[in-house]
């Protein structure tokens, strides 16, 4: 299969890619980043994903993972707009373009922290500063955008609602690398309270079942289609820490602190519209 993938330089991108190859799949991607080793079966192209790219009418599906507002909580709404949004839409005409009709859209569960509302700009102006609320709306907007894509093109898509992902590659300062820093060297460990309950799945199950959704055979009876791609096994925070604290057997302590109020939601996917990963 000839993937073109967008945000392949990224965490989970850099995981995706290593599982594809090895299952013999040809990687377009594009990056700004220079990229001197040369690799069988993937092409990196220098550039914004967004360029109307040549490689785009040689890919069976577009895998589009690229966005703005991952790990800064305090991202601008105006640049989560921008790339989360309105060059992610120009992404998917280049695609019509192409004839690439095939179409997994990697979005965020932190939609669900987004209600139905009007955006008005007296809201806006208040909420546009809890940490990653313009990261959620960007990204539930997309997914509007690409849940009403004209069918009469022959368009496949798929908007997969990530939940929380750890493991290899990830940055050192998210919550699975700080755990087993301070674990290993015997450190105590300050965090929230951990009382929140998330969906924990660790990015190699991830990519493997990822690569299922590439199969448009598969659940194929409408489209397009929107899952909540997740483990389906709820966690607290805490649980989760304490987990890997005693998996590392380690000396230090676990300190819980107080919640802030923009931590207290919770994210536990829909079981009507799972698309579980295997883990």
């Amino acid at each position: 299969m000839r993937i073109f993938l967008t945000g392949g330089s990224g965490y989970i991108g850099r995981n995706f890619i290593d599982f594809a190859l090895k299952k013999n799949h040809i990687i377009f991607a594009p990056t700004r980043r220079k990229i001197k080793k040369k690799v069988k079966n993937l092409t990196w192209l220098k550039g914004p994903f967004y360029k109307n790219w040549k490689e785009l009418k040689k890919s069976d599906v577009l895998v589009h993972l690229a966005s703005t507002g991952v790990y800064d909580k305090h991202t601008s709404l105006e640049k989560c707009l921008k790339t989360n949004v309105f060059l992610s839409s120009k992404l998917l005409e280049n695609a019509i373009k192409s004839k690439c009709l095939n179409w997994i859209i990697v979005s965020s569960c932190t939609e669900k922290k987004i209600k139905s509302e009007t955006f008005v700009k007296k809201i806006l102006k208040g909420k546009k500063k809890i940490p990653y609320f313009n990261y959620a709306l960007s990204k539930l907007l997309f997914t509007k955008i690409c849940l009403s894509a004209p069918k009469n093109l022959g368009i496949k898509c798929r908007v997969l609602r990530l939940f929380h992902v750890y493991g290899r590659n990830e940055k050192k300062n998210r919550l699975w690398p700080s755990l087993i820093e301070a674990a290993k060297n015997n450190n105590d460990f300050k965090m929230t309270k951990g009382n929140q309950i998330r969906d924990f799945c660790y990015v190699e199950d991830a990519v493997k079942t990822m690569m299922e959704t590439l199969n448009f055979k598969k659940r194929n009876k409408n489209f397009p289609q929107i899952w909540d791609f997740a483990t389906g096994k709820e966690m607290s925070v805490k649980s989760f820490a304490r987990k890997i604290w005693k998996n590392y057997k380690s000396k230090g302590k676990l300190i819980f602190n107080k919640l802030k109020q923009y931590d207290e939601t919770n994210y536990r996917a829909d079981k009507k519209i799972l698309w579980k990963i295997k883990n």
